[in-house]
This record gives C-alpha cells, sequence and structure tokens, in this order.
C-alpha cells in the first residue's frame, strides 16, 4: 500500500471535512428522508471502495450494505426512526454495551463472533448460521413477554437454508428486545444482526441472566487410572 497518493488523499480528506460537517450539523429531528438517503449511499459506496484493499477488508465491511439497506427500510416505513428517539438510545457508552455484549456471547459459547459499533445508534454481531439459531434460541426464552408475529420478508425465508432460517428465526427473536432490530444473511453465508443501543442492552442483560454454557468434562472413575483402564476387561 502506497504511503501517499496525490490524487486520493485530496479527495478523501475532503470527504472526511464534509462529514464532520454533516455531524455536525445533524441532530435530533434535522434529518430529512433525502439527507438520510444521501449519507446512506456514501457509507454504502466508501465501504464498497475500501472493501477492495483485500479480502479481509471485504469480509469486515459486508456487515454495511445490509445496514444501510435496514436503515432504509426503517425510515420508509416511520422517517421519525432516523432521528434519536430519545436519552435512551444515547445514554450506554457504545464501547461499554460492545464490551458487555461480547462478553455476554462468550459466556454462552458462541464463538467466531464479531461486534461492531456502526455509530451511536447502531450496533452489530455478525455470526455463522449455527451460532445465529443457538442466539436466537436463547433469547426466544424470555417467555415472559409475548412472541413477536414475524415480518413477511422474515416468514418467506424459513426453510430457506439453514443462514436463511437462522437469520429469519433471529430476527423474530430481537423483536422482542426492541424496534429497529434486524437479521440479515450476508454473502459469506453469515448472519448479521443489527441492534439500537437500547436492544442490545436489554440482549446483554437477557444473555447475562441465563445460565452460561459449562465446559464438557469427562468425568474419571476413581482406581480406574488413566484412559479408562479396566472398563473392558474381560473382552
Amino acid at each position: 500500500m502506497k504511503h501517499s497518493n496525490p490524487l486520493l488523499d485530496p479527495l478523501a480528506e475532503g470527504a472526511v471535512i464534509a462529514v464532520c460537517a454533516l455531524a455536525d450539523a445533524a441532530g435530533p429531528g434535522r434529518w430529512s428522508s433525502g439527507a438520510v438517503e444521501d449519507a446512506a449511499t456514501a457509507l454504502e459506496v466508501l465501504a464498497g471502495a475500501l472493501s477492495e484493499l483485500s479480502p479481509e477488508a471485504a469480509e469486515l465491511l459486508e456487515v454495511v450494505p445490509a445496514a444501510v439497506a435496514a436503515l432504509r427500510e426503517r425510515v420508509e416505513r416511520a422517517p421519525a426512526v432516523a432521528a434519536p428517539s430519545g436519552p435512551a438510545d444515547r445514554a450506554e457508552d457504545p464501547a461499554v454495551l460492545s464490551t458487555g455484549l461480547r462478553r455476554a456471547l462468550a459466556a454462552h459459547s458462541l464463538a467466531g463472533h464479531r461486534v461492531h459499533q456502526l455509530g451511536p445508534a447502531l450496533l452489530t454481531i455478525t455470526l455463522d448460521a449455527a451460532h445465529a439459531q443457538a442466539l436466537a434460541v436463547l433469547l426466544a426464552a424470555r417467555r415472559e413477554l409475548p412472541r413477536q408475529a414475524p415480518a413477511a420478508e422474515d416468514e418467506s425465508r424459513w426453510g430457506a437454508g439453514p443462514a436463511e432460517t437462522a437469520a429469519a428465526s433471529l430476527a423474530v427473536a430481537l423483536a422482542t428486545y426492541g424496534s429497529g432490530t434486524y437479521a440479515r444473511v450476508l454473502a459469506s453465508g453469515h448472519v448479521t444482526a443489527g441492534l439500537t443501543p437500547t436492544a442490545a442492552q436489554q440482549v446483554t442483560d437477557a444473555l447475562n441472566s441465563r445460565p452460561a454454557a459449562s465446559s464438557p468434562t469427562r468425568s474419571r472413575r476413581r482406581g480406574l487410572g488413566h484412559g479408562w483402564k479396566g472398563i473392558d476387561a474381560g473382552r
């Protein structure tokens, strides 16, 4: 990778300045649907350009198109959700939320997960299909709340394959923890889920309230010695 590029460097610097100006001007009630669409498109385009750096970069950034698509859906259904809904969504430190969620997932042996903070209002979890299904089962155990009916787009994915089914299951389970959640299948076959900070905190609390997975241990019988010697004696 080059240390500098006389063509790209000024353009990238200009993009940073423009984005900072936009972020400074943005605030509750200030976003229009057109501004949201333009900002989301810019995010998607930049993620696509950066994904060309390497296969690893592409894998890290593949959550962005799914997150942008979910954002567009939310704005189309209810434009007011583009603005922060209140202090509850901003009260938690994103770093604290991400760390707590990672620990809660690890405690239930949901290995290989990736947790990303995409701005102050969106946190994503990416898992393989099997672990996404396991997470859906853990979260669906919150039986004191009414079960949410699956959205039409999620219902159509049941039985379409392991990843699609896991995403549909996880989307239904997450809906119990607040509006604005989603689950999608990435091009890699992994499942990514998006949560607001409030939903992320509720999911973390729910996971922490359930017994952590215990590592399987092989019991030993006193006097049999190493390797179960003597169990099959006489055969």
